[in-house]
């Protein structure tokens, strides 16, 4: 798991993090994968913003959650397994 917690609402793309390193830890391209009530997400990042906050290529579609626990995943590493 990567460092801190997200907060994804329900039909945004912008993610709020809390303890999270983004800018050392992301890039654009990227992506995150988060499980939301048992549901697993992999979402793809457009953008960093800073250390707490990026936006999503597109909304979440997911139900807000906060505190959610997330991994990050290179763009590269998901590359090698297509």
């Amino acid at each position: 798991m990567s460092a801190g917690t997200l907060t994804l609402t329900n039909n945004s793309a912008a993610v709020a993090g809390n303890g999270t390193a983004f800018t050392t830890e992301v890039a654009a391209g990227d992506f995150i994968v988060v499980t939301v009530g048992g549901v697993p997400y992999t979402l793809p990042i457009k953008s960093v913003e800073s250390g707490t906050a990026l936006t999503l290529v597109s909304n979440f579609t997911g139900p807000t959650q906060a505190g959610a626990a997330w991994s990050a995943v290179p763009r590269m590493a998901l590359n090698m397994v297509t």
